[in-house]
């Protein structure tokens, strides 16, 4: 009989430490690897072992040095382990994290200082067009431009799908302008096609260059908008009804994806500047976990997140929960004055050509498949939603005590 012997792994090499970056964040570093997207936390010391070996210090006088430092035994292998554990000194190419030059061309020219400036300019365009010109202003009927729903539905998606190209491809090229390679992927939600970029490498630039980035997508909804606008409202007789209504859905959809951005309660792109700003980097499962010991639905690793979780992120946590009213009462909003008021005019559009003869032409047809496609989706979402939000409800009014209320939860007196 033999018995394996285990074997530890072996230490990266010289050239592997080397390519290791080291980014200030708030009481420690942030390290990372142009060959894979993983990054890892460390406190100061781990800053300085990772600097000792980039310069070219033995083992064991970084272990003689640390131990100084800390005032206590320092075991560095321990430490590089857990690095090469965490996927820092992978070598595959597929994940190296450098732009092309291509990309970084196009990303500096699109995102250099005076394009910013331009999208400013554009992006402040566009609410001053809506306030000044109502006629402008888009309304839930703009999201039906042809008269035949499955065309509605066809033209819609389009032009969603390319709005949303165009967000992340927006956070790709502004990430490549620092040089930087995000991925770009085609996934769906659903049957749904949607487009995800992986900002993760942004984590190898200081905290001040990670805002363009993530702010781009959403500067680009507020232009593309605002360019949506100014040719409705300079060129409408010029481009003809058709491409007019085609206009008019496109600033509905920016107009929604904008309003969407601003739900800094969910996880948004002004989500991830507001975890950017603050530094809490677990801001949504100490929210959570706030939230649930506030209900006193609180459980065993909701207890641990707290405990584990640094002051400062409680504290933010406990800000970011007095943000939840305001942004329901935004959505419920949107929910009113836009999806509610389109039901019945969809429902209408796709039960009229059936209501006049049967399903026995091509018309009948298209509109049952639009309500199958549109309707019965969407309020099933809905009806989801509805049950949640119950649920919510009678969980906090049945373990309601006296003196427990949200306001304990957040910290307030």
């Amino acid at each position: 009989m033999t018995v394996d012997t285990l074997q530890a792994p072996p230490l990266p090499t010289a050239a592997q430490i080397a390519t290791l970056t080291l980014v200030p964040d708030g009481d420690g570093f942030v390290v990372g690897s142009p060959h894979t997207a993983e990054y890892v936390e460390v406190p100061e010391l781990g800053a300085e072992i990772i600097r000792w070996l980039q310069d070219g210090v033995d083992l064991t006088e970084c272990e003689r040095r640390a131990a100084d430092l800390a005032g206590e035994p320092v075991d560095v292998v321990d430490f590089l382990n857990v690095l090469a554990e965490e996927g820092l000194f992978a070598g595959d190419a597929d994940h190296d994290r450098l732009a092309g030059p291509t990309a970084r061309r196009i990303g500096g020219l699109l995102f250099g200082r005076a394009a910013w400036i331009g999208y400013a300019v554009l992006a402040l365009a566009g609410p001053v067009l809506l306030i000044a010109v109502p006629e402008l202003r888009p309304s839930y009927r703009d999201g039906f431009p042809f008269h035949t729903q499955l065309l509605n539905i066809l033209a819609v998606s389009v032009l969603g799908m390319a709005a949303v190209a165009a967000h992340e491809g927006a956070h790709v090229l502004a990430t490549a302008a620092y040089g930087l390679r995000s991925r770009l992927s085609v996934s769906r939600r659903l049957y749904f096609l949607t487009f995800q970029a992986d900002l993760t490498r942004l984590w190898s630039l200081p905290r001040r260059a990670r805002y363009g980035p993530l702010a781009a997508g959403m500067v680009w909804d507020a232009v593309i908008m605002a360019v949506a606008l100014v040719l409705e409202a300079t060129l409408a007789d010029q481009l003809g009804p058709v491409a007019v209504r085609l206009l008019r859905a496109l600033v509905l959809l920016q107009f929604t994806a904008v309003i969407a951005q601003i739900m800094v309660f969910m996880r948004t792109d002004v989500y991830a500047l507001l975890v950017n700003a603050t530094g809490a980097k677990t801001l949504w499962a100490t929210k959570g976990a706030l939230l649930r010991r506030g209900l006193r639905r609180a459980t065993a690793a909701d207890e641990r997140q707290l405990a584990d979780a640094d002051p400062g992120e409680v504290r933010w946590a406990r800000r970011y929960l007095w943000l939840y009213v305001p942004g329901i009462a935004v959505a419920l909003g949107y929910l009113v004055w836009f999806v509610l008021p389109s039901l019945p005019h969809l429902v209408e559009l796709c039960v009229a050509p059936i209501r006049a003869d049967g399903l026995t032409t091509l018309a009948a047809w298209q509109g049952l498949a639009a309500l199958a496609i549109s309707v019965v989706p969407m309020l099933w979402a809905l009806a989801g939603a509805i049950r949640s939000g119950v649920r919510v409800v009678v969980a906090a009014v049945a373990r309601r005590r006296p003196g427990s209320t949200l306001a304990e939860a957040a910290g307030r007196p």
